[in-house]
């Protein structure tokens, strides 16, 4: 007999995968449910309608706390109102900060509650209008 046809003993197959790809498995199954959820979404208010009782137009930005980033809503239009979509939620304390043509007309803190009891509605009050209105306009250009 010949070595081409002499029968080789059959090795027995491994029932369990190789512990290195098992450890693979692992870490890669991990991995996907890791960035699955820091890639999430994030929280937002569908519609935030913000209306402007002066002859002015105002600008409207929002933030969750005095030090945090301001998110920067719109430019409200004199005697009109604006719907901002998908606005980010910014927690238990929404505040609401107005400028006008260089003017700080301050801000506004309102509870999260209560812009849901409105209807995620805001009237720029009346107070804010004032400082803006009797404040020294910058012009854009010069």
């Amino acid at each position: 007999m010949t070595q081409t046809t002499m029968a080789r003993p059959h090795a027995p197959r491994r029932s369990v995968p190789p512990l290195s790809v098992i450890v693979l498995f692992v870490v890669g199954i991990a991995l996907c449910v890791t960035m699955t959820f820091e890639l999430r979404d994030p929280e937002v208010v569908p519609r935030v309608t913000v209306s402007n009782p002066s002859s002015v137009p105002i600008n409207v930005d929002v933030r969750g706390a005095p030090t945090g980033d301001r998110l920067i809503l719109t430019t409200v239009p004199p005697r009109g109102r604006i719907a901002n979509a998908d606005v980010l939620e910014e927690g238990d304390e929404w505040i609401f900060g107005f400028t006008s043509g260089g003017v700080d007309g301050g801000s506004v803190r309102v509870s999260r509650a209560r812009l849901a009891a409105d209807g995620w509605r805001l009237a720029i009050p009346d107070d804010v209008v004032a400082r803006l209105q009797s404040g020294a306009f910058t012009p854009a250009y010069r």
